[in-house]
This record gives C-alpha cells, sequence and structure tokens, in this order.
C-alpha cells in the first residue's frame, strides 16, 4: 500500500511512498518561544531517540531474531528489510524532526488517547514530517509520522486526535503486517480485490479509532469536520479572496484589471469520488460509517482544545509557516505568494515572510527567464479556489511584463527593509539575474509612472517644450527624428495603454544605488560572454585543450576544510538495491574519505547518521539543514535560488569555519555477462580456466559521484565522477578518493 496519490499534489516526496508504509486518513519545547516575525525553521530537540541512532542493520537483526508469527520466514526477511530502510531512509532524509514543538503537541494528544493503555503508550513515537503533503502513517515499530501539511489545515486538536486515533489503530491492529501478508498471498487478485481488502482496514481503524477518541474525552461535533479537512487538504490552508491591489504598492502603481481573472474557479472536490482503484474508501463512505457509529454512541466528552485555544494556534500557525518554506525549498512559487499571503494577514511585520516574499519574486524571475515558468505555478486544468488568481496572473504576463513586476514587487521589499542582510542578498542576486538575463534594458521604461505618463499624454498641449523636466510632447519635424522618438518612451506621443510593465519601474531606473548594482554586474556578464566568445572562435583543437586543462584544474581550489555528509551508497544485485551490503560499504566508503583527508591535509568535519549517538540533536540539525539545501539546489535544477535556511547556515560556517560541503554518491553494480564467449571456453578447454575468472572479475562496476557546495551561494562549486571496471573495495575506492583530496587541496 502506498500514500494516496492525491495528496501528492503539493510535494515530489518520494521516501513517503513505501509499498509497507500504511497511510493514515488520506484523501488523508515550550508553548511560544517561536517568534513569527524572526522565524526559524522547525529543528529537533533534547535527546536524540534510538530510532535515530540504531544502525538500520542492527533493527534488521533484530526484528528478524524476534520474527512474526503471522509471516513466513521467507516473507520475514522480505518484509523486515523492506520496512526499516524505508523508515530509516526517511528519518535521515533531512525532512524529520523530534521533541520539536509540534512533535511534543502530538505527544501529549497521545498521551490522552492513551491515558488507559499505558503499555501501547509507551512504544509508539510521534515525529513531525516537514512536507506539505496532507498525510499521516504509522508502521509496524511504532513510529507515527505527522505532516506538518496535515497540521496547517486543521481547525482544532479534536481533529488531530481523531486522526492519530485512526493512525494508532492501525498499529494495534498490526494493519501492516496484516497488508503484507495478504498481498503477497494473492498476488493475482485484481487491484480492486487488493482495494476493497484496504478500505476494510481503513474502515476499521475509523471505528476502533472512534472509540479510542470517545474515550479520551473529546468533542463529538469535530469529527465530521475532520473528514471535510481531508477532502479539501489539496488546496491552501485557507480560502480568502486575493485581488489585485495586493500587488499594488502605491496608487501610482498601474495593473491592469485583465491581469485578474473575471470568474471564481470551482473548488472540484466531491465526497462521492469513484475509489474503486483506490486503497481508501471516499469520504462519503467513511462519512456515511462514521455517522451511522455517531448516533449509536453515547456519554461523549466536550473537549476540543485540550491544550488550550491560543496553544493550538501557535502550533498550527507553525506548521503554516514551515508551508511557505517548503513551497520555496520545491520551487512552488505560485502556491508560496499565495500562503505569504494568508499569514500576512496575522503577521504583517514578519521579517520571515518578507524574506521569503523576496525569494519567491527571484525565483520567479529565475524561471521566467529560462522559460520554465509552468514548473513553479499550477497548470490551467488546476486551477481551483481562491488562490488560483494568482497562478492566473503569472501565467497570464508574457516575459517581459512578468520581469518588470517582480522587479517592482522585489524592489519594494528591498526598499522597505534594506537593512536586512538576507534581504540584501536576496535584492543583488535578483538584479544579477536581471543583468545576466540580456533582455533587460533601461531604455525600454519610462522615467514616469503610468498615470504621469498618461496625464501628459492627454494634456501635451500644454506641455512647455522650454521646461527640461518635462517630456517633449510635440511631434519631431524630421524623418530621422521621427523614427528616433519611437524609441524614446518618455515622449508624451508615445505613451501605450497596453504596455502596463513600461510604467512600473519610474524611480528603480533612476536609483543610483540599482544602477551601480546593475553596471557591475552588466560589466561582469560582459566579461564571460568575452570569454565565450574567444572560446567559440578557438580551432577544435585547442578547444579541446581548453577542455582537459579545465578538466584537470576544476578540483584544484586550495581547500584546507570541509564539512563532509555522509556519502550514499548503493550495491545493487539482480537489478535491485542489497540494502545491507550498502550500509555496510557506506560505513568503509566514510573510513576512507577519513584516511584521505588525513593524507592529504584537509581537515573534515563528518556529519554522519552513523555518529549521532555521539554527535547528538546538534549534529542532526546540522546534516538536517545540509540536506535541505541539497534539496533545494536540486528541486531548482541549473537555477541559482538564495538559500532558504541562510541564517542556519551562516551559524555552520561559524562553527566548522568553512563554506564548503561534501556529498557524494558511490553506485556498484555486479554483471558479470558471460555471452557466447562462455560456449567457445567450454568447447575450447584450456581457455576455460582464463576466460571464466576473467569475465566475473569484469563484471564488477563501480561509479563514484562527488559534487563541492558552497553554503553562502547555496550552489554547486564543482563535482567529479570516476568510474572503476573493479568492485567496491576500500583500497580501490581509497586511491580514487585520495585522488580526488589531493586536487581539492591544490591550486591552479
Amino acid at each position: 500500500m502506498i500514500i494516496h496519490a492525491e495528496l501528492d499534489k503539493n510535494v515530489n516526496f518520494n521516501t513517503m511512498k513505501f509499498l509497507f508504509l500504511i497511510p493514515l486518513l488520506t484523501c488523508l519545547t515550550s508553548f511560544g518561544q517561536a517568534d513569527f516575525n524572526n522565524y526559524t525553521t522547525l529543528l529537533s530537540a533534547g535527546t536524540i531517540p534510538e530510532d535515530f541512532t540504531v544502525l538500520t542493520y542492527d533493527k534488521l537483526k533484530n526484528d528478524l531474531a524476534e520474527g512474526d508469527k503471522s509471516l513466513r520466514r521467507t516473507q520475514e526477511k522480505v518484509f523486515f528489510e523492506g520496512i526499516n530502510y524505508a523508515i530509516d531512509d526517511l528519518l535521515h532524509s533531512g525532512y524529520v524532526t523530534y521533541g520539536d514543538e509540534i512533535s511534543t503537541y502530538l505527544e501529549k494528544i497521545a498521551d490522552k488517547l492513551l491515558k488507559k493503555d499505558k503499555k501501547s503508550r509507551s512504544e509508539l513515537r510521534f515525529y513531525t514530517l516537514k512536507s506539505n503533503s496532507v498525510n499521516a502513517f504509522s508502521t509496524e515499530q511504532g513510529i507515527v509520522f505527522v505532516t506538518t501539511g496535515l497540521m496547517s489545515q486543521v481547525t482544532s486538536e479534536a481533529q488531530i486526535a481523531y486522526i492519530l486515533a485512526h493512525e494508532i489503530a492501525h498499529y494495534l491492529e498490526h494493519h501492516v503486517v496484516e497488508s503484507f501478508s495478504y498481498k503477497t498471498k494473492n498476488r493475482r487478485h485484481s487491484i480492486e480485490k487488493m482495494s476493497v481488502y484496504s478500505k476494510d482496514k481503513e474502515l476499521e481503524a475509523d471505528m476502533k479509532g472512534l472509540e479510542m477518541y470517545q474515550a479520551a474525552g473529546y468533542s463529538k461535533d469535530e469529527i465530521i469536520p475532520t473528514f471535510d479537512v481531508l477532502m479539501y487538504s489539496y488546496l491552501p490552508f485557507d480560502e480568502i479572496d486575493i485581488s489585485l491591489s495586493y500587488f499594488q504598492h502605491s496608487d501610482s502603481l498601474f495593473l491592469p484589471p485583465s491581469l485578474f481573472p473575471d470568474k471564481k474557479f470551482e473548488i472540484k472536490a466531491i465526497e462521492d469520488e469513484d475509489d474503486s482503484r483506490s486503497t481508501h474508501p471516499n469520504i462519503k463512505t467513511r462519512k456515511e460509517a462514521i455517522t451511522e457509529a455517531l448516533d449509536n454512541s453515547k456519554n461523549w466528552g466536550t473537549d476540543i482544545n485540550f491544550q488550550g485555544d491560543e496553544k493550538f494556534k501557535y502550533i498550527r500557525n507553525i506548521a503554516r509557516f514551515e508551508a511557505v518554506r517548503n513551497d520555496v525549498i520545491e520551487a512552488k512559487y505560485g502556491r508560496a505568494v499565495y500562503s505569504i499571503f494568508l499569514l500576512e494577514r496575522d503577521f504583517p511585520e514578519s521579517m520571515y515572510l518578507k524574506r521569503m516574499k523576496a525569494q519567491t519574486w527571484l525565483g520567479l524571475l529565475m524561471y521566467r527567464l529560462n522559460n520554465k515558468i509552468s514548473r513553479t505555478i499550477d497548470r490551467k486544468s488546476d486551477y481551483e479556489g481562491a488562490s488560483a488568481a494568482i497562478h492566473y496572473m503569472i501565467r497570464k504576463m508574457n516575459k517581459d511584463e512578468l520581469e518588470a513586476f517582480a522587479t517592482r514587487q522585489m524592489y519594494d521589499i528591498y526598499t522597505d527593509n534594506s537593512s536586512d542582510e538576507e534581504i540584501k542578498l536576496i535584492w543583488e542576486r535578483f538584479v544579477k539575474t536581471l543583468a545576466f538575463g540580456e533582455n533587460f534594458k533601461l531604455t525600454e521604461y519610462s522615467k514616469s509612472n503610468y498615470e504621469s505618463a498618461k496625464g501628459i499624454f492627454e494634456i501635451n498641449n500644454i506641455i512647455d517644450p522650454n521646461d527640461s523636466t518635462t517630456v517633449q510632447a510635440k511631434a519631431p519635424k524630421s524623418k530621422y527624428d521621427r523614427i528616433k522618438s519611437k524609441k524614446d518612451v518618455d515622449l508624451a506621443l508615445n505613451f501605450d495603454s497596453t504596455e502596463f510593465r513600461t510604467y512600473l519601474l519610474p524611480d528603480i531606473i533612476v536609483s543610483e544605488d540599482f544602477n551601480a548594482i546593475f553596471e557591475k554586474y552588466k560589466d561582469e556578464f560582459k566579461a564571460e560572454k568575452d570569454l565565450e566568445d574567444t572560446y567559440d572562435a578557438m580551432s577544435y583543437s585547442d578547444q579541446r585543450k581548453f577542455d582537459q586543462e579545465e578538466s584537470k584544474n576544476r578540483l584544484k581550489l586550495g581547500i584546507d576544510e570541509l564539512i563532509v555528509v555522509e556519502p550514499t551508497v548503493y550495491s545493487y544485485k539482480k537489478n535491485s538495491i542489497d540494502r545491507v551490503k550498502s550500509e555496510k560499504l557506506e560505513a568503509s566508503f566514510s573510513e576512507v574519505i577519513e584516511e584521505s583527508s588525513a593524507s592529504t591535509g584537509i581537515k573534515i568535519y563528518p556529519i554522519n547518521s552513523s555518529q549521532l549517538s555521539t554527535e547528538g540533536t546538534q549534529s542532526y540539525n546540522e546534516r538536517s539543514t545540509l540536506l535541505n539545501m541539497l534539496m533545494q539546489i536540486t528541486n531548482n535544477n541549473d537555477m541559482d535560488p538564495f538559500p532558504v535556511d541562510y541564517e542556519l547556515l551562516n551559524q555552520l560556517e561559524e562553527n566548522y569555519g568553512t563554506t564548503k560541503v561534501m556529498f557524494s554518491v558511490v553506485e556498484h553494480r555486479y554483471d558479470a555477462d558471460l555471452g557466447m564467449g562462455a560456449i567457445y571456453a567450454i568447447i575450447f578447454y584450456p581457455a576455460a580456466p582464463i576466460y571464466f575468472p576473467m569475465k566475473l572479475l569484469m563484471g564488477n562496476n563501480t561509479e563514484i559521484n562527488m559534487i563541492i557546495l558552497d553554503t553562502k551561494e547555496a550552489r554547486i562549486v564543482t563535482g567529479s565522477s570516476h568510474y572503476i571496471k573493479d568492485s567496491a573495495r576500500k583500497h580501490t575506492i581509497g586511491a580514487h578518493v585520495y585522488s580526488i583530496f589531493t586536487q581539492l587541496n591544490s591550486t591552479k
């Protein structure tokens, strides 16, 4: 069973989609510490749990030793290996937090739900998953994951309690194992029959969860609204109309009404959707079953927000701030604009929201200039509700219009917050993007705003031609003057009401600050362009020599200190990953890195999940921050995003004294293709002792990929790829890693 596909509209989170993780309801530190005006993303706190420190291989051994009577021995290995590695991939993905305020809030709800079942309560652990996917799911090991996306949508603590009760019921009834056993025994059954089985388990969890919820004293009135939350959870966390005036920061800024849709977009969710091929019954079916159970039950409690109304709103606001951050990391900038709009209603002075808004307009500019804007806004077919107006507006603008519009938005954020270091750096990155975009020309923009230019056009007959402060209104006399005058956007006769973007930047194009930065990057762009032109003018042989020299020197960065995140190792066996062997190779490769660094004089700061038992929560948070940066870069492909966790990355630099971070991936495959040669070797027997060992040895293929990232720039500085026709033995890999470190330590 996998996470319900309909919940994946907001995030491409592959690590959640594992066969053995049961989804919960799908269609589904102390209070007051977070400063929403200067928000920092959720971080783990307290003592690191064993779930994060025990090696997966050891967890697997323990589970196999204990066994499961409902599974055959052959099934046990497949099940326990699959679920343990899937869970640990998620735990170490950089998206999971423990001991944070949301996780602690969930723990207290669990205390209330399981007040009379101390044994089960002691077995269960609750962690927060930073994802906009609206979901919660449990595992056979007793871990319950709840996404920030889900927490951002609910309207009461009681709704969370019912969701957790449903999830706990899955755990108590061993639905994960039962589902696995059923599917392995009924492989030939249709998807429809499999779905019926899964639906039965979901309805069972609904009913058992209801009993637990009622016993805890929560209100009966919050049950049905929980299903409403789930049905509309694919939409943003609130539904408030947004108007064009939100983007008009002054009366002089004109935006044509045609930029916004003249109709409202229907919300298409239906309760009675076709669920014949789904693992979950539709909302209508679940509501009907629950309603019948509610009608037959008495003695209900009244608790809605047992931990207090303010505490609930505070926790939900944390989740909503995380929603903005997730959107920026995933380059979902259309959604980010709307989420920021929603939060600004309650937090108008939040510097965090202003920074995220600046990053959003930078991202939109980058994607528009690279003709990839459709990747960061919704498709027309997905337009629903109030938020669709944002996506409609962005898609409506052509490249030049969005370039000017984004510049207007970004400049206003910058001028209002020019003392903020992060916003200043985002502004500079924005101007650099404009300068490197080639199409942005200051001469195409007027020094007058739209209303002023329009007024001058309408009363041009009284313009004084001797007044140097006004534009010339009289038509040029000669043919040549008329030709040249058509390029002068400040000439009153050239006013064009359809070109609104021409009048968006009157104060910006005359700003000395803007022009100084713009010209600096224009010069930098020209220098790079000159180098490209010089390269293009070379002969093929000279280009080849140049490329070889560049390749030889690309790793020579003169690095003497380096943060090293644990390598990722995949050892493939029969087209699948041998997870146990991969984990052992990962430990070996980490040793190779440490030995190579010591030999080459590079001081490394390893941040490994295998060291978390000794390094603790700080190391876990640092590793998560770096993985999130890597994910942001990956999501933005060849763009140049500003680091979403800028302040946390600055702290890393202060702690370690370097901004350089190494990530590495090692892949080992064994494919001994004996081919037709085996037949000849058998026929000509004397050749066999030579042929077979050689082919078996040549079946090993190992690839080492390494990248160096700069946390200050949030970009890849350099990378290297080595292909080895050999097994992933320590001394073989060590030679190549030593070579890489030697080059990193040297300079050109």
